[in-house]
Parts: C-alpha cells; structure tokens; sequence
C-alpha cells in the first residue's frame, strides 16, 4: 500500500482513470459501489504530486436517474481529486424511465455541476497542460452500442488533426467492435456472436479510420467489464487490456465497482494511471482502493504497466 507517485520524474501529465461505477440507488447495498468510487477519489486526493485530472470512462451511474446522480454527487461532495474531473458518458448513463432526452439531461447537469463544466453536448474536448482530451458521447439511443452521428465524427477528425502528432487520448465508453477479445468477452457465458456486440456498433470502423490517420493516439474505453488482461493471455487467446494497432493504443479498463470477468486480475477498484513525459507515455494500473500499484500482470515486455515513446 502506498500513495500515488509518478513512475519517473518532471510528468507534464497525470490522470486518474475509472470506468463502469454503476452508482445506483436499487443496488442491493448502495454504499458499495459508493464506496469504490469515494475510495478512487481520496486515493487520487492524496497522491504526492497533484493529480491533473480524474475522470471516468462511463456508465458512472446504472440508470440516468435524478437519484443516482444525487449519489454521485454525494461521493464527489467528499473531495476534490484532481484540478480537473471530467465524465465521459455511457449508456448506462443515458437510460432513464422518461426517456432519453431525460436522461441526457440529468447527465449534462450533473457532470456540469460536479466537474465545473459548462458542456451542453455529451461529447467535448479540454486540452491540459498541452495535451488534448477528447471525450465521445452518444447524441440518440442506440441501446448497448455508440451513436456518434456526423457532426462528432467530423468533430473528432479535427480534433486530433489540431493535436499535430502530440500525444492525444480519446475517451468513449464502448471499444472498438472486435478488440480486445470481443464479441467473445461481452459476457461471463461467451454467448455473443455478433461481430459489433460489446463495441461501437455500426459507427466502429470510421472510428477506427480516423484514429489511425494520426499519430500518438490514445484510445480509451469501459463498458465489457472485463478483468485486467496481460500479454501472456495475449499470446494465448489473442486478446488484452492494453492492444496496439496501426500505430494507436487500445485501452480497455475493468470495471470500478460493478464486477469482472475474463481478466487475470478480476478485481474491484481498479483504474489506470495515464502519466505524460516528454518523451514517452506511461499507463499503470492501479487498485485505487487497496491503493496499490499493479504488480502481477505483465503488460508490455514483462512489465506492469504500458510504457510507449511518442
């Protein structure tokens, strides 16, 4: 056990992230998935060089409720993590017993009351200290998929076109259809079979397109629950955490506090570290409520964690 510190010196960046949070007021003990959340922010709160950013992959809520986003708030009420918090939406996030519209809404006031924003769309962009965040977000229902539409896509390409080859990390809830062992790992049982089940669904392939037309690209998504993966189960099922391709970095996190399958790491509580440097991008898992570092999943080259120049 032990405070967060940067893996090397002088990091121009720090982020915490999490995904699939799932706060939700019919959970059988509510205080349970408070608890993983509340424990992620007052690890990252007391981290011995400031946190730049927290922010979550989606799906903070399981329902887009008025009530489960009073929750949320109840846990972000307790302490401030980093100078900037960010909540990518899910589509868990977006579902609400008065419909979509309804749950849009409960989404942006509440992101924009927790984290300080003023975003009136489910996807936006912030650059910190240099480096540009980009975070996708459904514009309609679509169910378990993504549904970026026109506009976002067309955004996202000039996006990443102003990063210019600086390292950019694009956050969307779902993954790209068939990585990181999907449709296979969508559920416990592998009963999935459709080649989009699990990913973003129609959208996947001009997503992929347009990552790939650029360099130092980041791509990080929740939504499988899948445990953590290393490059032994790579080598042997062909699948991880942590993939590369074409040149852009795949990185799919378990989820926070909702449960996991097909991971050699299933725990609870785990979240990345993304740590920026001059010269290099290094992402470290962490248990953020056991507050230790990844020690038994090989990532990259029989490391701990991702390591990548840029």
């Amino acid at each position: 056990m032990g405070k967060i510190a940067p893996l090397y010196q002088n990091a121009k960046l720090i982020c915490a992230v999490t995904s699939d949070n799932h706060i939700d007021i019919k959970h059988p003990v509510p205080k349970v998935p408070m608890w993983f959340l509340t424990q992620s922010l007052r690890d990252c709160a007391k981290s011995l060089r400031p946190v730049d950013v927290y922010l979550t992959v989606g799906d903070t809520t399981s329902h887009g409720s008025a009530e489960n986003w009073a929750l949320v708030r109840k846990c972000f009420g307790k302490c401030r993590p980093a100078a900037h918090v960010f909540l990518t939406v899910g589509n868990h996030d977006l579902w609400n017993d008065d419909g979509y519209e309804a749950a849009e809404k409960n989404y942006l006031d509440n992101s924009n009351r927790i984290c300080g924003t003023h975003h009136d769309k489910t996807w936006f962009s912030h650059t910190v200290n240099g480096y540009r965040l980009i975070f996708l977000g459904n514009t309609q229902e679509a169910g378990c998929e993504a549904h970026l539409g026109e506009e976002q896509l067309a955004w996202l390409q000039k996006e990443l076109d102003a990063a210019d080859g600086t390292p950019a990390f694009v956050f969307c809830h779902q993954s790209l259809n068939g990585r990181h062992g999907l449709p296979r790992t969508w559920d416990r049982e592998e009963s999935a079979t459709d080649p989009m089940e699990g990913g973003v669904g129609t959208e996947s392939d001009r997503v992929a397109a347009i990552l790939k037309a650029h360099q130092n690209v980041f791509y990080f998504s929740g939504h499988s629950h899948m445990g953590l993966c290393g490059e032994e189960r790579f080598r042997a099922e062909g699948y991880a955490s942590f993939e590369q391709e074409d040149g852009v970095t795949l990185v799919n996190l378990p989820s926070l506090a909702c449960g996991n399958h097909h991971g050699d790491d299933r725990s609870m509580g785990i979240g990345v570290l993304l740590e920026v440097y001059e010269d290099r991008v290094v992402i470290r898992p962490r248990n953020f409520a056991k507050h230790t570092m990844n020690r038994k999943v090989a990532l990259r080259d029989g490391k701990p964690y991702w390591e990548q120049r840029v």
